[in-house]
């Protein structure tokens, strides 16, 4: 059956980026799983972005050290100052929360997608912009009041870093949605966030660690250990 085909399982850099990728709404509370595998703990969100001929369902995850307690719910905010941890209460209007469900084992589903060493099959369609201010204008049209995608940051070395954004395009030919990844590379390594604001005739961005003008737009960055989305050729001296 199609609904027994894993997820695709994206290894993000730790906790932190996690909840920034899963904890963006105000109007959803997203769902935390926790279980041990392979003597590792766990600790993911599952999502859907639309692709292709339907959703692509996507396990972010990350692995926890042993000395972080597990607790009932997660907290985090990215106002003023962006904070993440693990609580039992889930009454602070500070924050936003999301439940966490403690598994005895993964379903197999999720364990096959974390076991697979295969990427992503049918990738989107590559194309590279010219400059991160062409990323954030495509970002912008994706977004509103309740919701924005991310962007998908993945360092190829120290001096050499992708950014990127899927953007569905509907209804193309047979396809439900065209996946367009637009993606630019650049030297220096990127904020948690791009702060963008397009007013008086002119542009300007900048990173920052939180969200503190609500004047601007704020791009979240996504770390991940690896790029599914993107085919990323090697250079003569990366061979050797």
């Amino acid at each position: 059956m199609k609904y027994e085909k894993p997820p695709l399982a994206i290894e993000v850099a730790d906790l932190v980026n996690l909840a920034r990728l899963a904890m963006s709404r105000v109007d959803i509370q997203p769902l935390f799983w926790s279980f041990n595998y392979h003597r590792q703990r766990i600790f993911g969100n599952l999502l859907s972005i639309p692709y292709w001929s339907g959703s692509l369902p996507i396990f972010a995850y990350t692995k926890l050290p042993r000395n972080i307690q597990i607790r009932g719910y997660v907290g985090y905010t990215n106002i003023g100052l962006e904070k993440v941890f693990f609580t039992d209460s889930a009454s602070d209007a500070k924050f936003l929360y999301g439940p966490v469900v403690e598994v005895e084992s993964p379903p197999k589903l999720i364990a096959s997608a974390l076991s697979r060493r295969r990427g992503l099959r049918m990738k989107p369609i590559p194309v590279k912009a010219r400059n991160l201010y062409s990323l954030l204008r495509v970002l912008l049209i994706m977004s509103d009041n309740t919701a924005s995608p991310p962007i998908w940051h993945y360092e190829k070395r120290p001096n050499k870093h992708v950014l990127g954004v899927v953007a569905p395009f509907y209804e193309y030919y047979e396809a439900s949605a065209l996946p367009v990844f637009f993606y630019v590379e650049l030297a220096e390594k990127p904020g948690p966030f791009i702060k963008y604001q397009a007013i008086d005739g002119k542009e300007t961005l900048e990173y920052a660690s939180n969200v503190s003008d609500m004047k601007h737009f704020y791009a979240r960055v996504i770390t991940v250990k690896q790029i599914p989305f993107l085919k990323l050729g090697k250079r003569a001296d990366e061979k050797a």
